[in-house]
């Protein structure tokens, strides 16, 4: 179908259902065939597998991944765009649209994740499948702020807890750039799709260091040793007790340089004085 055919298509959905997309909360649909096309070759669907679609809005990725897929879960958080969901795939079994909110549901075990993120929730979402997902692979269309965010190194102005967090749970790979005359309505930024392959989680406590991290990067650019001060007297541990466990090489080392592997590390160590989560 033709860009102009996806949004014929798209408009004429959102207007017999009454749907409305919000800016504010980043919502736009997929009308780019290219756009389109770059999503599915980068998912690599095999006929077996199993697809959650995230945010599937007025059905038109959906109706391209049931083609491919064993079975779509497509959910949806808009009740009028979940209804028109169901009545465009009431003849397609392998078809199942879930009217829910992805950040206050259980993730189902599926092969492949597919979602063009609403912006203004996609990294709420990306730690939800990260830290709690049971997945193979995700192709995912994000801002290109947010998607800068999750390949950054250590020392960037775009390194986070994003960053770190993707770093050790994911192999990440940014594809493509879009425009926003891809989408409609028109984003006001740039969007990137990109490619998240899962790796192992490790044995260490993801809970505590997710805490660690939100307390150290909202003081990135303080030296460690300030941060840990501030720390000891939010989480009411000595500071002389943390400073026993941490490395002393670290401690003049500003948060946003600190490689992912020692935050790890760090996090193992506070775990250990603290007794108690992060």
């Amino acid at each position: 179908m033709s860009g102009q055919g996806l949004l014929d298509k798209t408009l004429r959905i959102l207007e017999e259902y009454g749907i409305r997309p919000s800016r504010r909360l980043g919502q736009c649909y997929v009308i780019d065939p290219e756009l389109m096309a770059c999503i599915l070759d980068a998912a690599k669907i095999e006929p077996e597998d199993v697809v959650l679609e995230i945010g599937a809005g007025t059905g038109t990725l959906t109706a391209r991944l049931a083609e491919v897929a064993k079975r779509v879960i497509a959910v949806e958080k808009d009740g009028n765009a979940a209804r028109a969901l169901r009545d465009l795939f009431s003849g397609r079994s392998n078809v199942e649209v879930v009217n829910d909110d992805i950040l206050l549901m259980d993730l189902p075990c599926v092969d492949r994740i597919v979602s063009n993120l609403p912006y203004s929730i996609s990294t709420p979402i990306t730690f939800k499948l990260l830290l709690y997902g049971d997945f193979g692979s995700a192709v995912l269309t994000y801002q290109k702020e947010v998607a800068d965010r999750l390949v950054a190194r250590p020392g960037g102005r775009d390194y986070s807890r994003l960053s770190v967090t993707a770093s050790l749970l994911a192999e990440i790979e940014k594809v493509r750039n879009f425009p926003p005359d891809s989408f409609y309505p028109k984003p006001m930024v740039e969007s990137t799709v990109v490619v998240v392959r899962r790796k192992g989680r490790g044995e260490f406590d993801w809970r505590f260091l997710d805490g660690t991290l939100k307390t150290l990067f909202s003081q990135r650019r303080r030296t460690l040793r300030k941060a840990m001060a501030t720390y000891s007297k939010i989480k009411k541990v000595e500071f002389e007790d943390i400073a026993k466990v941490i490395d002393e090489g670290l401690m003049d080392t500003r948060v946003f340089e600190i490689q992912p592997s020692d935050f790890v590390r760090i996090s193992e160590s506070l775990k250990k004085v603290s007794g108690a989560p992060a």
